[in-house]
């Protein structure tokens, strides 16, 4: 997951992805579930970066959806800020104006 949000914070979004694809091949469950919905973020976040924003929107949709009910914190990082920030830019999208995919960053989760 490290790599994976070495990358992420990179705004190598692309390449987020492969990484958690990997350990999400490894997961069952809820946690794989969970995982999906990062790499869907990152998808994401990788079709904004490409000025994508419908699509950016559904696989944002499907990834907030998948995380409803995840934990705040996943594997030592902040999942609930993770997940804020990728639904502020779905909203800030939705409202028609620009947004950042950089805004999104997956943080260590507090102690």
């Amino acid at each position: 997951m490290a790599d994976g949000r070495a990358a992420f914070n990179r705004g190598e979004f692309y390449e987020a992805h492969e990484f958690w694809e990997e350990v999400w091949l490894e997961l069952d469950g809820a946690e794989r579930l969970w995982v999906q919905g990062m790499i869907q973020i990152a998808t994401g976040l990788h079709k904004l970066a490409r000025d994508q924003r419908a699509t950016c929107r559904t696989l944002l949709a499907k990834a907030l959806a998948k995380l409803a009910d995840a934990p705040p914190a996943l594997d030592g990082f902040d999942l609930a800020r993770m997940i804020a920030e990728a639904r502020a830019v779905d909203e800030t999208l939705a409202r028609g104006e620009p947004a950042d995919p950089r805004s999104v960053i997956l943080r260590k989760a507090v102690e």
